[in-house]
């Protein structure tokens, strides 16, 4: 096994398997207002602008405690988990705020889920998020990290050899004997074989 950021361009050797669900929580995809959808319609299907009480801010890597009531909203950030007694996000740029913030105004019906990720959207437990024989990309490392996952199984890195065969050729510094000329193919070649992320071995001339 090789650490998760020593593995970019290894081919895996086995499987990664989900252990944890992505999201782990239901949570916001926008910044906005968490509301019930029912509460953005009129009564009656009246056209017009719905002002909701805002009773909170839920912020990123917090918990709000509180249930959301009818007629209320809380501001809620992009990732932040989902109060109890809502079901959608009103995003910002589709609302207003009046009275110093403590009331958001929609002015159109918000459809129920709207701007909201739930338990396992991206990933659920069990899901193969890499397979063996994957080339090892950046995606695929976050992709790794994200289920805590610290080091990876994958297949040596390929260890490749390069030499310079020629009685005409030199390295280094200094005057040219008649006929010679300067390994320049050697240093290209080693360069093109670490660029892959290979083990490359400088075996002279």
């Amino acid at each position: 096994p090789l650490p998760v950021d020593q593995a970019l361009g290894c081919v895996a050797g086995a499987p990664v398997v989900a252990t944890e669900p992505v999201p782990p929580f239901v949570n916001s995809s926008r910044d906005g207002y968490a509301l019930r959808a029912a509460d953005t319609v009129a009564a009656g299907g009246a056209v017009g602008p719905i002002r909701l009480r805002v009773v909170g801010s839920i912020l990123a890597g917090s918990w709000f405690e509180e249930t959301i009531d009818p007629g209320q909203a809380a501001r809620i950030m992009t990732g932040a988990p989902m109060p109890a007694g809502v079901d959608s996000v009103c995003m910002l740029e589709d609302c207003r705020v009046e009275d110093d913030g403590r009331v958001v105004v929609i002015d159109a019906p918000v459809t129920e889920g709207t701007a909201v990720r739930g338990i396992g959207d991206d990933v659920v437990v069990g899901d193969v998020i890499v397979d063996a024989g994957t080339v090892l990309a950046p995606g695929h490392l976050g992709t790794v990290a994200n289920q805590g996952v610290t080091e990876v199984t994958v297949h040596p890195r390929p260890r490749v050899g390069v030499l310079s065969t020629g009685d005409e050729l030199v390295s280094g510094p200094g005057p040219l004997a008649p006929g010679q000329i300067r390994d320049a193919n050697r240093h290209t070649l080693l360069a093109l074989v670490r660029r892959e992320g290979w083990h490359a071995v400088d075996l002279g001339i």
